[in-house]
């Protein structure tokens, strides 16, 4: 399969728009369509980056067109994490802070996650 019809798929897999798509990688919702119809065949390296992290696919997919990979051969599925909408913009929001805010930030959460609420039953607080 070409690389423009996987990005298709994949898009409207997870129910992405052509807006959502483009302003996560950085671009218009038209280059998004010129990929996905093959109007464009070269991306730069960090567009590529940045459109596998949306899509959720490894950037080798967008290199190679390869659209299948064999998890189950490769990969203890048991530990394979899918991560939520939330869980990504917090995680983007996260790199794009210096690494003092960052400190700052760990620190907040683990004094939060001290709180009796986060705590499973029978587990101590360390």
């Amino acid at each position: 399969m070409d690389v423009g019809n996987i990005i298709k798929n994949r898009r409207q897999e997870i129910g992405l728009t052509l807006e959502k798509v483009g302003e996560a990688v950085g671009v218009g919702k038209s280059t998004v369509r010129k990929w996905e119809s093959g109007q464009i065949k070269d991306m730069r390296r960090d567009k590529i980056a940045a459109l596998a992290k949306v899509l959720r696919i490894s950037p080798a997919v967008l290199i190679f067109g390869e659209e299948t990979v064999d998890f189950e051969s490769n990969v203890n599925m048991q530990n394979f994490r899918t991560f939520s909408e939330d869980t990504l913009e917090v995680a983007d929001l996260y790199e794009q802070l210096d690494d003092l805010d960052r400190a700052e930030i760990r620190g907040e959460i683990k004094g939060m996650l001290k709180n009796p609420k986060y705590q499973p039953k029978n587990k101590e607080v360390v």
